[in-house]
């Protein structure tokens, strides 16, 4: 089967990290012998040739991304669309659609289309829905997190979101509670599938932690706290660095792997709490260096806002380390037993400050937090995935 992966959600040139958890369910479902893969990644368009230090970098990189290029030995392309900075979301899925349809039929006259899947229900489904209707080719839609949890509330989106899931061919959750609220918005339930992320077991294992330390120049003595993330309010960064201010002891360090625009938000409040010698920005650190990371940590912490299937707290436990983390998405179905970590349900600094401090006195098994993890690689998520692509096929 021709498999057309259609997601904004896809690693590029620029930015060789971005989407990266959507890359890995793709690699491995392009490694079964009856499937073949290509990727139409959109970009949104913006002038080459403005090229001054006054437009924002995001927009700059944009421009520079190429037409074609190899992503992990998956042909992928980077068609071009309309996007107007927040305004004019509501026409977002048909900018995208009208910018992609011309390479999609040439695409299909060559290369006969089975399935388009596509990831991220607004705008990316619905662009796909639209396409797969004028095209004839059925469509499978994978929810993610926001483009559910936050977009299905804006009330000028919310029926474009459910017209795209209502007429997909499929729709696959990351989650129970994204499923649950799919439904909410008139899915038939039996559409929909539950098929989680999964853990690239070449990357993410368990590494002695007095040498991950050294490694990365900790201090061997300290008890630290780590999150990885990009540096956006959802995450929650705020509410660890209130934990600080909480916590006594110069021992326990928080560090906080990402980049982002609230390093500079971030960086007043840590100054503020006067935690420059406690918590650390270290910035973006490439994925196969962050077992180390992982690994080195007492404790890694999520305290985000919204979620989907949260990938870091899957290689958290896969390096051996326990989890505190906010009750949000599908983090209850991770942390689905308390030998693994906690979850606080009211997730405030002072609530993180009181949960990480019992963490860090817990005896865990770091071992068995890491069998747990191990027990879903992506090849495992590839085959469900088939079976869901296989099962639409067959309706």
């Amino acid at each position: 089967m021709n498999v057309l992966v259609f997601t904004s959600l896809w690693p590029n040139s620029e930015q060789p990290n971005f989407g990266i958890f959507v890359k890995h369910r793709i690699a491995a479902l392009a490694q079964i012998d009856s499937v073949n893969v290509r990727v139409v990644a959109p970009v949104p368009y913006f002038p080459k040739l403005l090229r001054s230090s006054i437009i924002p970098a995001h927009w700059r990189r944009m421009a520079r991304i190429v037409d074609c290029e190899l992503i992990g030995g998956l042909e992928t392309f980077h068609p071009r669309h309309l996007v107007t900075p927040k305004v004019g979301m509501t026409f977002y899925s048909r900018w995208m659609a009208s910018g992609v349809e011309g390479l999609l039929r040439r695409l299909h006259a060559e290369w006969p289309i089975g399935l388009i899947d596509a990831h991220y229900v607004y705008p990316d489904g619905h662009a796909a829905v639209i396409l797969g209707e004028r095209l004839k080719i059925p469509v499978a839609i994978t929810a993610r997190g926001s483009d559910v949890s936050l977009f299905s509330y804006l009330p000028f989106i919310r029926p474009m979101i459910r017209h795209g899931l209502k007429r997909a061919n499929g729709v696959i959750a990351v989650s129970s509670s994204l499923k649950q609220r799919i439904v909410e918005l008139g899915v038939e339930p039996e559409k929909v599938a539950v098929i989680r992320n999964g853990i690239d077991l070449s990357i993410f294992y368990p590494v002695d932690r007095a040498e991950a330390r050294r490694r990365l120049g900790l201090d061997s003595e300290s008890q630290i706290i780590l999150t990885v993330c990009a540096l956006v309010r959802r995450k929650g960064i705020d509410r660890l660095i209130d934990a600080m201010r909480l916590i006594p002891g110069e021992r326990v360090k928080l560090y906080v792997v990402g980049e982002g625009p609230e390093r500079a938000a971030l960086t007043t409040q840590i100054a503020e709490h006067n935690l420059a010698d406690r918590v650390f920005l270290v910035g973006s650190r490439p994925q196969a260096g962050l077992a180390e990371w992982y690994s080195a940590a007492d404790l890694f912490c999520l305290a985000s806002r919204r979620e989907g299937c949260p990938n870091v707290v899957i290689e958290a436990m896969a390096c051996g380390t326990p989890v505190v983390a906010s009750d949000i998405g599908g983090v209850r179905e991770l942390i689905d037993d308390p030998r693994y970590g906690r979850i606080i349900s009211s997730p405030t600094g002072e609530n993180f400050a009181r949960e990480i401090q019992i963490a860090l006195e817990s005896n865990w098994d770091r071992h068995g937090i890491a069998m747990q993890a191990a027990v879903r690689p992506w090849s495992k998520v590839a085959e469900e995935t088939l079976a869901y692509i296989n099962h639409i096929h067959c309706l």
